[in-house]
């Protein structure tokens, strides 16, 4: 799904901030999608130009003002349209597996010096994850929570196949061909 449609999906709920879009954008999706400020406010113009949304400004004591958005039923057409849609396999990126690709042209060392980073970091995304574990499961439905399941199967996976390298690289260290 496109960020318009995740934004749509979050103002099914309720109106909502760009800021507390962003928020929920970064707990629900950090792990798998990104956003910024500087794709979410865009996209929130555009859908509001769209019909998509409504904009509210609720001016409040000191500023800033708060700018809430609301889904039209155009909106909700649209987002109900993008969930339904035929699934298209996307090809992932993986900057891992390209570099890896290449690794003929480091020194044994430094080959397991990147791989070990990149395993460190994967475990450490993998710890937050697991970190959110009881705050998510208070709160998500019942789909929510498959995708957070989903997430923690996915590090698991990763984690494995890349510790796999690293110990084929350490069985074979000076491998250069």
């Amino acid at each position: 799904m496109d960020i318009k449609s995740i934004l749509l999906g979050f103002l099914t709920r309720q109106p909502l901030t760009g800021y507390e879009l962003k928020k929920r954008f970064s707990i629900s999706f950090s792990f798998f999608s990104g956003a910024s400020y500087g794709s979410i406010y865009p996209a929130l113009k555009k859908m509001e130009q769209e019909g998509l949304v409504t904009q509210q400004l609720e001016i409040q004591d000191g500023p800033p003002n708060r700018k809430v958005y609301s889904i039209t039923a155009a909106g909700r057409k649209v987002f109900i349209e993008a969930l339904t849609a035929p699934f298209h396999w996307e090809m992932p990126k993986n900057t891992f597996l390209t570099r890896l690709f290449f690794f003929s042209h480091l020194s044994p060392e430094e080959r397991k010096a990147a791989v070990r980073g990149h395993l460190e970091s994967l475990k450490e995304t993998q710890r937050q994850l697991q970190s959110t574990r009881a705050e998510i499961e208070a709160r998500a439905d019942y789909y929510q929570l498959q995708c957070y399941h989903f997430g923690l199967r996915f590090y698991q996976d990763i984690i494995r196949n890349v510790s796999h390298v690293l110990q084929a690289l350490e069985k074979t260290p000076g491998k250069e061909n």
